[in-house]
């Protein structure tokens, strides 16, 4: 806190750090200084048990599911109090509930990479595993001395196309942002800084599970990104291998990745198989800002992230090198 006192004596970092008003630095000034006086008692305010029961009734959990997701709050419970302790909330940050900045970034922003990049994936991936086949091409190609090998060489050629217009997406997309709003302050900020406090619907903090400085998040979260997405373009290379159609794959691809996002929701709620459901990449992919963090609900585990990319790599795995040994043996004509 003092350090805060000291940083709000002499200047605030902000989106509108551009703006060199008297009458407009000393309104930022105060509302810091406001939002920097509360903090103790907002945060003193906070008992994950209540809100452990208030998700439960949400969700209507009981049995083993209710069990669980009390034990991962009073985790989190244990989680709050270190970052109490070691004053990693009283950090600058762009103030939350006027800027909404994390948000902004992290669920508008980074969402429509994801779909963007989601829909050309798709497409992409589709068209390379089957040109031959929708050319009438594929009797020439695959009696050649590679032959069925050119398989491999399609999957490499899907994944590295993937990369690339993630890679291009992403680039021209945060570029832009970042060179509007200015985080040469905000690198080294923790990302649960109680000045990112956006006052959401459920009026919680962010709480990250781990000490992350906000270079630390954004680098993790585009990390993550991209394995996701490469993740996904393998399931359409699956997908494709099974139907011939380019437009049909991506089409049957979409309609799987929806029904993914839906299967919690039919999952008995008395048990924890309501929480392997949600480990899936349409789950992870639909709530970017919430990665890494114990504000998502039925997704809030400390390592679900993780688990889920690296489940679905060992799947996906799996899927791909039955469809390349399958397909050595098949019957193409």
């Amino acid at each position: 806190m003092l350090q805060l006192e000291k940083d709000l004596e002499t200047d605030v970092a902000g989106p509108h750090s551009g703006d060199n008003r008297a009458s407009s630095q000393l309104q930022l000034k105060e509302m810091y200084w406001k939002m920097a006086q509360s903090i103790d008692s907002e945060y003193a305010k906070i008992d994950w048990n209540k809100i452990a029961k208030f998700e439960i009734r949400k969700y209507n959990l009981s049995g083993s599911a209710a069990e669980r997701l009390t034990e991962e709050y009073r985790k989190l419970s244990q989680r709050f109090e270190e970052l109490k302790e070691n004053g990693e909330h009283k950090t600058w940050f762009f103030a939350g509930k006027p800027y909404r900045m994390h948000s902004f970034l992290f669920a508008s922003v980074f969402r429509m990479i994801i779909f963007e990049s989601l829909i050309l994936i798709g497409l992409a991936t589709a068209f390379i595993r089957n040109y031959e086949f929708e050319n009438k091409t594929f009797l020439v190609a695959y009696s050649t001395q590679r032959g069925r090998a050119l398989m491999v060489d399609k999957l490499t050629a899907s994944l590295l196309t993937a990369a690339g217009m993630v890679t291009v997406i992403g680039a021209v997309t945060l570029g832009a942002y970042f060179s509007v709003f200015d985080y040469s302050h905000l690198w080294d900020s923790p990302i649960s800084s109680a000045f990112n406090w956006e006052g959401r619907a459920d009026n919680l903090p962010y709480v990250s599970w781990w000490n992350l400085s906000f270079a630390s998040y954004l680098s993790g979260s585009i990390l993550l990104l991209y394995i996701c997405m490469l993740l996904l373009s393998t399931m359409v290379f699956f997908i494709s291998a099974i139907v011939k159609n380019s437009y049909f794959a991506f089409f049957l691809f979409a309609a799987l990745f929806a029904a993914a996002l839906l299967a919690p929701g039919i999952m008995p709620v008395s048990s924890s198989i309501i929480f392997i459901a949600a480990c899936n990449l349409s789950v992870l992919l639909v709530n970017p800002h919430l990665w890494f963090m114990g504000n998502g609900g039925l997704t809030m585990f400390k390592c679900y992230e993780w688990f889920t990319a690296g489940s679905w790599t060992m799947i996906t795995g799996a899927l791909c090198i039955f469809s390349l040994k399958r397909f050595r043996k098949q019957d193409i004509y």
